[in-house]
């Protein structure tokens, strides 16, 4: 009797091991104003190009790196009529990105400019501040090779 419990336990586990990451994903692809996650899961791990819109004049961003993955590049495009404001942060309050990009243009950020060995690994917040609302895009890359983060 034991071992079927325990049986069952580690097929519902494995179970929702491989479904709850397929719905979350489908939920962030579904509706372009949900702020994207990025998890780095391997080295080249990229978010790909990703729209930012709302009416709100901030939208926020998460994301999380993995300890050793801290050399990063990070592209915005600001598709407003008015500045766009960004900025990044890690959880212990340490603000990496803080950069206004005029409407039309477009910005990109490497760890390797400022922080030659890396960011800190841990979760982060990027912001996104437009005065009539964010009309953005942005992309993100981490790895832990400074060579694949300057490409």
């Amino acid at each position: 009797m034991r071992n079927k419990a325990r049986s069952a336990f580690f097929s519902l586990a494995l179970a929702a091991t491989l479904a709850i990451p397929a719905a979350v994903s489908q939920l962030n692809s579904a509706d372009e104003t949900t702020p994207p996650i990025v998890i780095p899961f391997a080295v080249g791990n990229q978010q790909p190009l990703t729209a930012v819109s709302a009416a709100t004049s901030t939208v926020p961003a998460y994301f999380s790196v993995p300890a050793g993955y801290g050399h990063g590049k990070f592209y915005f495009l600001n598709n407003g009529t008015s500045n766009l404001t960004v900025t990044m942060s890690h959880s212990s309050g340490l603000e990496y990105i803080a950069a206004t990009i005029p409407a039309g243009q477009a910005y990109t950020w490497r760890s390797t400019t400022n922080y030659p060995r890396g960011m800190r690994g841990g979760d982060y917040t990027i912001s996104f501040h437009c005065s009539n609302g964010v009309n953005a895009k942005w992309a993100a890359f981490v790895s832990n090779s400074v060579t694949e983060a300057n490409a």
